[in-house]
């Protein structure tokens, strides 16, 4: 079974003097990556629902990403400022957005100095791959960092032909023989705070609560039919992220054919969150 899971995306699990949650979900997410490491995966196939667009599928081409975001949002605080260095897999990108192409849809090379990279895939690369973001680090450390083969989230897509999206990579993925693990950056219930909290005040709503705890339900139980025929209600009723077309991702990659490890999940400044594992390790 391809090893995979879902992260959070929201920048506060690096935060310096983090809330409970925050610090829980932040050690789950070293712990999915730890168990890839385990697995034997070279390559991430990884889409970040903060990552978006609206015309076709952007497929990320450029061999290395370097710079610092700066939070559009989070500006004022330590987590609001993020260095990265990711590596990505070109060939496994080219391979995919060939891919998806023959499959009818659209694909955007993306390919150019500066890429802005999105805030999730900075966060849940960090916690997957401490190393990776630095190559003096990595040398240091004997650990060799993972690539990644990036996608946008295009808001106009169904969740369909982000499931459809999610098979070419596969397929491109095994094409090359790649060992793959496959990652969604995304919340669950999207009820932000709009105001300033200290840490120890967040908490997700009773209602948004009450759902997020009954998709993890059916996700424990491996019920993929439950949680893609709830996922509609679910958006409308808990302001899903992204109408939760990290789910359908998952789903078209073939990951979540059994039971999920929900690891974490928890507040992060009134949005839910959770880290879920499907894998060797799940129970």
């Amino acid at each position: 079974m391809t090893p995979a899971a879902l992260v959070p995306a929201m920048p506060h699990l690096l935060a310096g003097d983090p809330a409970p949650s925050w610090a829980e979900l932040a050690t789950a997410t070293r712990t999915v990556g730890d168990r890839l490491r385990a697995a034997g995966v070279d390559t991430v196939l990884l889409l970040s629902t903060q990552w978006f667009t609206v015309l076709g599928h952007q497929v990320q081409c450029d061999a290395r990403l370097r710079g610092r975001r700066t939070d559009e949002n989070w500006y004022r605080y330590d987590y609001g400022h993020l260095d990265h260095d990711l590596a990505i897999d070109t060939d496994l990108a080219h391979r995919w957005a060939d891919e998806i192409d023959a499959a009818g849809m659209q694909a955007r090379r993306t390919l150019y100095e500066g890429f802005p990279v999105d805030t999730g895939t900075i966060v849940a690369t960090k916690l997957l791959d401490p190393h990776g973001h630095g190559r003096r680090e990595t040398e240091r450390s004997g650990a060799r960092p993972f690539e990644y083969a990036l996608v946008s989230c295009n808001l106009y897509a169904e969740p369909s032909a982000m499931a459809a999206v999610a098979a070419a990579g596969v397929r491109a993925a095994r094409d090359l023989g790649r060992t793959l693990g496959v990652v969604a950056v995304s919340g669950l219930s999207s009820g932000l705070t709009g105001r300033w909290i200290t840490p120890a005040e967040d908490r997700v709503s009773d209602a948004h609560d009450r759902w997020n705890r009954k998709v993890l339900d059916a996700i424990r139980a491996g019920d993929r039919d439950e949680v893609l025929a709830m996922s509609p209600q679910y958006a409308a009723a808990a302001q899903a992220d992204s109408q939760f077309r990290a789910f359908a991702f998952l789903d078209g990659a073939g990951v979540v054919d059994g039971p999920g490890e929900v690891l974490a999940y928890g507040p992060v400044w009134g949005t839910g969150a959770a880290v879920v594992w499907w894998g060797s390790d799940s129970d």
